[in-house]
């Protein structure tokens, strides 16, 4: 691990007692450690946290971490620790911070340190950071960084102590003197804007030419982050005015008063933080939001739709950004593939043996398949148990929820199997005809036909041969009903045995057909969810 990262030097315990020492934890609610290695300081915070939990009562608190070294990220999730970022150093949010505590990496302390007193001194509240460096980086001003930072320091009067051989008993030693930097950040006062343009008597102007739509980038991702930021931005300086007018709007004029005119977040459950309150809502909102749209979950079935759907009170925790988002949709991919792979042969299976009775036994055509001779293929017309009439009443309904949830998960396979080849028909609006007009049969939707009838049957007839063609080779690969050799190598170059099953399955022209459009035949499960950037 050291050896591939030679900027990671685990903080030794002593030390890290050297640095909470610093701190009156009680008062503490967030916390970010930007260099989290392998969670040494994280660990540290959370001890404090318990020990001050007699003092703090039922107040919350919670830490964010950031990594850049792909291997300790895993190690710090696989404690259940928060990590909200990659990269320090081009880190950006809205969220407030009571404290940075950091051990930076020794090539770029300085520039780690600036970053974190930027971060404090731009949100607008008190703030502290507890920061380990190189007692080189300050004894030796030598670059434009180091004599920045060395007036930056004293500029906001930080307190720093030196010690000697601090690394040398530690995971990895280091001979080197270490300087241990405290800072405290006071609440920077806040202007009000709308006092500024009082003060000028001039009237508030609207662009003319503003529009909305410019918020939102043609992209889809981000536009949405695009108005998730602006979002923020303009909750966040609606509380600053808040603050800034308060003391003009008290019930009366004794210090004590409280103001006749409250803000307040709905549902909030984070005591007197109404700015990381406010930010964890709307960030639950655009979670919420992302997971609804058919842009990004239009792929999924309901059953796996639902699944991440349920993620969303743990996303409030983080920035939706785009770093966030691609994060989230590498893990989907990953998860959800096995997911959509059962979700296809789930259906493959219910079109045959699942409903398998005299009626529905014309769905599925026999053959002789590898070292088997129990497979089979779904044919162009099946029948499937699904009524489109009112069980009690007896009424036609084609638009009842749970034919169209059916339908519409049937449509959803065929979509992963389409590649985006056929034209939409709007299912919902076509069986809503379907139901004035009373017509029951050959209901044209997207990939096939529907009639229904008063016994509580649906015949589905597939428009398109060659996806049928491709959810059969699927089902019938997963069922290992097909040579291994399938869609790999020419009939010609086949055994005899192979040839046999390609003959039942589909003869010699449709086989040649596949192996001269492999990609479209063979499903590729891994690009099924692949989401635009």
């Amino acid at each position: 691990m050291f050896k591939d990262n030679p900027d990671f030097y685990p903080t030794p315990a002593q030390l890290i007692r050297k640095m909470t020492s610093k701190i009156e934890w009680k008062h503490i609610k967030s916390v970010l450690e930007p260099s989290a290695g392998k969670g040494d300081l994280v660990e540290a915070i959370h001890n404090q946290f318990k020990y001050t939990k007699n003092y703090r009562g039922n107040s919350k608190y919670d830490i964010d971490s950031i990594e850049q070294d792909e291997n300790l990220r895993h190690i710090l999730e696989g404690k259940s620790y928060r990590v909200v970022a990659d990269d320090f150093l081009t880190f950006n949010t809205y969220k407030k911070y009571d404290l940075i505590f950091m051990n930076p990496p020794f090539s770029s302390g300085v520039k780690h340190l600036l970053k974190a007193i930027e971060l404090i001194e731009k949100q607008q509240r008190s703030g502290q950071i507890v920061c380990l460096l190189n007692a080189e980086t300050l004894k030796n001003p030598y670059s434009n960084d180091r004599k920045f930072l060395m007036r930056k320091l004293e500029e906001i009067n930080a307190e720093v102590e030196y010690i000697q051989n601090a690394f040398s008993n530690s995971e990895r030693s280091a001979e080197v003197e270490t300087a241990l930097i405290y800072i405290s950040i006071e609440k920077q006062e806040y202007s009000s804007v709308l006092i500024e343009e009082l003060k000028k008597d001039e009237s508030h102007r609207i662009n003319e030419d503003y529009k909305a739509t410019q918020l939102v980038n043609v992209d889809f991702i981000k536009g949405i982050v695009e108005q998730f930021n602006y979002e923020i931005k303009a909750g966040l300086k609606l509380i600053n005015e808040y603050n800034s007018l308060k003391p003009l709007m008290l019930h009366s004029f004794n210090d004590d008063s409280t103001p006749i005119l409250k803000l307040q977040i709905d549902k909030n459950t984070e005591e007197n933080d109404i700015e990381n309150a406010y930010i964890k809502q709307i960030r639950a909102k655009y979670w919420n939001t992302l997971f609804n749209n058919d842009q990004f979950m239009g792929l999924f079935t309901s059953n796996l739709k639902q699944k991440y759907l349920q993620h969303v009170e743990e996303l409030k925790d983080y920035d939706f950004s785009l770093f966030n988002i691609y994060t989230l949709r590498i893990q989907m991919s990953k998860e959800m593939t096995q997911g959509v792979e059962d979700t296809i042969l789930n259906l493959f299976e219910e079109f045959s043996h699942k409903h398998y009775y005299d009626e529905s036994s014309k769905n599925v055509h026999l053959y002789n398949g590898w070292k088997t001779n129990k497979s089979y293929k779904i044919n162009k017309k099946i029948i499937i148990p699904l009524n489109g009439y009112c069980s009690w009443l007896g009424h036609y309904s084609p638009t009842d929820y749970k034919v169209l949830e059916k339908l519409k998960d049937i449509e959803k396979v065929f979509n992963y199997l389409d590649n985006g080849l056929t034209e939409d028909i709007n299912i919902d609006e076509s069986l809503k005809l379907a139901k004035h007009y009373g017509e029951t049969k050959k209901i044209e939707l997207k990939y096939f036909y529907v009639t229904f009838y008063k016994k509580g049957t649906c015949h589905i007839e597939f428009k398109d041969m060659e996806i049928l063609k491709k959810f059969n080779i699927f089902g019938s690969q997963k069922k290992n009903w097909l040579p291994p050799s399938y869609g790999k190598v020419k009939y010609q170059d086949m055994t005899a045995e192979e040839k046999d099953v390609i003959n039942d399955f589909e003869g010699e022209q449709s086989y040649s057909a596949t192996v001269n459009n492999t990609s479209y035949y063979i499903l590729d499960t891994s690009k099924l969810l692949m989401l635009t950037s």
